[in-house]
């Protein structure tokens, strides 16, 4: 290689064919480098607009599956109130009842496996739409027995109606008036005494002279006054059943042999006799023997179910 000089002399540099092989290839491998780090680096950001875009699909997914789990729950309140009903319905049709679990199995078995949603939408994504389907799944199975539990119903019910207008089915009480369950049925301890002892009917309490209805259609058997319970009505409903109201504000106008409806008024709320404060001790009984009278509640949500695990 010949390089001018400034004096006009010339300097001769030899450069080998090795020398000049080394520098391409110096240069084609920075050229090389240089490349597969702008293309690694546009591959990083178009994977970053995809996972960008993903992450805002997913917290979208989200918000809609919690408005659907949100409907679900809804669907699924609605239908803990048909299966009230139906419970009321198996009483008035004389029908045994049917437990709890077989409810929420319904019909067909055991649902099948719920699909799987992993690798295709986020974690949490996948849970949401597991649970969604497990509850979507619930409620056809358990709209279904209801549907055929309430065609069992109509059938036995439809041949004798007298027998339902005939058992008590609902509160003692208005149930848009302020009142609260002040004692269960059952164990309890005296509220005077403390000295355990078996609570047969259920306290409802409430604001003095608040009406007191009849829970059933029937005829007034007993009106009187009682040491413990003070003023209070007894009612044959007919049927085995018999209501008993007590704590009465005064005696009542009411008279023995008089026919009573569902909802009529039969007395005033108070406190008479050994009470701590105004309610009614409503009590249920069939042939003789006490019963639960939550059990023959079916008009309030209010008062939280018996049947209830």
């Amino acid at each position: 290689m010949l390089v001018p000089h400034p004096r006009g002399e010339r300097r001769e540099w030899i450069v080998s064919k090795r020398a000049i092989q080394i520098a391409a290839g110096s240069l084609i491998a920075f050229a090389l480098i240089t490349g597969l780090l702008g293309i690694n680096r546009y591959v990083a950001i178009i994977k970053g607009l995809h996972v960008a875009k993903m992450r805002i699909e997913n917290q979208e997914l989200r918000a809609d599956l919690a408005q659907i789990s949100e409907h679900l729950e809804s669907q699924g309140e609605r239908l803990e109130g048909l299966n009230d009903t139906d419970r009321m319905f198996r009483i008035w049709a004389e029908l045994p009842d049917i437990d709890q679990e077989t409810r929420q199995l319904g019909v067909g078995g055991g649902s099948d496996a719920p699909p799987t949603w992993e690798g295709r939408v986020s974690n949490s994504a996948a849970g949401l739409l597991s649970d969604a389907y497990v509850s979507f799944d619930r409620l056809e199975r358990e709209s279904q027995f209801l549907e055929d539990s309430f065609q069992s119903i109509e059938s036995e019910m439809a041949q004798d109606e007298a027998v339902r207008d005939h058992t008590p089915s609902i509160l003692p009480v208005s149930p848009k008036v302020d009142y609260y369950v002040s004692s269960r049925y059952g164990p309890r301890p005296d509220p005077y005494t403390g000295r355990k002892e078996f609570h047969a009917g259920l306290d409802i309490a409430g604001h003095r002279g608040t009406d007191i209805l009849a829970t059933a259609d029937g005829i007034v058997q007993k009106v009187s006054r009682d040491r413990l319970i003070g003023h209070y009505i007894a009612i044959d409903h007919e049927y085995g059943y018999r209501t008993v109201y007590g704590h009465l504000l005064q005696k009542p106008t009411i008279k023995v042999g008089d026919k009573v409806k569902r909802g009529d008024v039969i007395g005033k709320l108070g406190n008479s006799g050994r009470s701590t404060g105004p309610h009614v001790h409503y009590a249920v009984q069939r042939n003789g023997r006490h019963f639960d009278p939550l059990k023959y509640i079916f008009n309030s949500r209010k008062i939280s179910s018996p049947y209830a695990k």
